[in-house]
């Protein structure tokens, strides 16, 4: 079975975003697509924090320590941190960014199950704190409070199923 996610990366902290779209063509061989420009690559782990790739016939060995969403990556004597989401997190690192004031509405940015919620209504919260646990594709995802506030209303409850588009929570 063909495998197609979506990755959106920055760089060391830099203003450059890249779209990564990766596509599983047999076991750890890859279509790897960095903003448009396609690369196969064979991927094999070597040790814990060890691989060696091959990205159209040239071969590396990286070393990479993960840290959430976050990867120290060392390769041929260089050195990058490296910020990988997929995007939902990038919607919503991008909407806590924002600075937003007022009243927000907080909505499902894909269709899944709330497996946990974990704030009650008239909590306070700070911005990026987790307001509860969406599964969806076998992945969880946290939905994050947008801005420092007090949880107004809660839309749903554990083992629900919710739709995009979805009202979760309004943070005021």
């Amino acid at each position: 079975m063909i495998t197609k996610r979506q990755y959106f990366a920055t760089v060391d902290k830099g203003e450059q975003e890249y779209t990564i779209d990766i596509v599983e063509e047999t076991s750890n061989v890859f279509t790897v697509s960095i903003d448009g420009k396609e690369s196969t690559v064979d991927f094999a782990r070597m040790g814990d924090n060890l691989y060696s790739i091959i990205i159209d016939g040239r071969s590396y060995d990286i070393d990479v320590t993960e840290k959430g969403d976050n990867f120290s990556v060392l390769m041929g004597g260089d050195h990058f941190d490296v910020e990988v989401l997929d995007e939902m997190k990038r919607l919503m690192k991008l909407r806590t960014s924002a600075g937003l004031e007022g009243r927000q509405v907080i909505e499902a940015q894909m269709p899944g199950m709330i497996w946990k919620v974990l704030v009650e209504p008239e909590q306070e919260v700070k911005a990026g704190q987790p307001l509860m646990i969406l599964v969806a594709m076998k992945m969880e995802n946290e939905i994050k409070a947008p801005k420092d506030g007090v949880v107004q209303e809660l839309f749903v409850k554990p083992d629900q199923t919710v739709a995009a588009g979805d009202k979760l929570a309004v943070v005021e």
